[in-house]
């Protein structure tokens, strides 16, 4: 992993990151203030961008690239969308990963440390910690629906295979 302090002279990237909703959310004097605490990492493929079990606070912001989600070694998920946002979890609760994020190939995320969120001063704390408590409920919410869908095609599978097995 190669890491650097986010380059606002960077039009290309910052572009990219204008353009990601927690980010276009933001008014004019908030947003380089944010992105003044952001940290560019680019990742090789293969290499680990969350491990299931560390413990810190940052949040990610795919800029490019693919990324394997992974529970127990288990695949559960690919990021490919510029803009989607992991590591929110870690962000709001303060506890060890839930998941594996893997590179699947060259890989570039804008990360913020809650903690130094957190330092921000006056109103633009505020401001900032609830656009992005905001962003992060929908994000979660909608996670939950995709679960809760998965759950019920998977209650019904196991219903059907109850119901063939007894037949037999």
């Amino acid at each position: 992993m190669r890491e650097s302090h986010f380059d606002p002279a960077d039009n290309e990237l910052l572009g990219r990151i204008k353009k990601m909703p927690v980010f276009d959310a933001m008014d004019a004097d908030m947003l380089p203030e944010v992105l003044g605490r952001a940290m560019v990492r680019r990742y090789g493929a293969g290499e680990a961008v969350i491990t299931e079990g560390d413990a810190d606070r940052i949040v990610y912001f795919l800029v490019s690239g693919s990324c394997a989600v992974s529970v127990d070694g288990t695949d559960v998920n690919t990021l490919s969308t510029p803009g989607d946002v992991f590591g929110e979890m870690g962000f709001i609760e303060h506890k060890a990963r839930s998941a594996t994020v893997t590179a699947q190939t060259p890989t570039t995320c804008l990360t913020l440390d809650g903690a130094v969120i957190e330092r921000m001063k006056g109103v633009e704390t505020l401001a900032a910690q609830a656009l992005f408590h905001r962003v992060f409920a929908e994000i979660l919410a909608a996670r939950v629906r995709h679960a809760n869908a998965r759950l019920l095609t998977l209650e019904n599978e196991l219903e059907t295979l109850s119901v063939q097995r007894i037949t037999f």
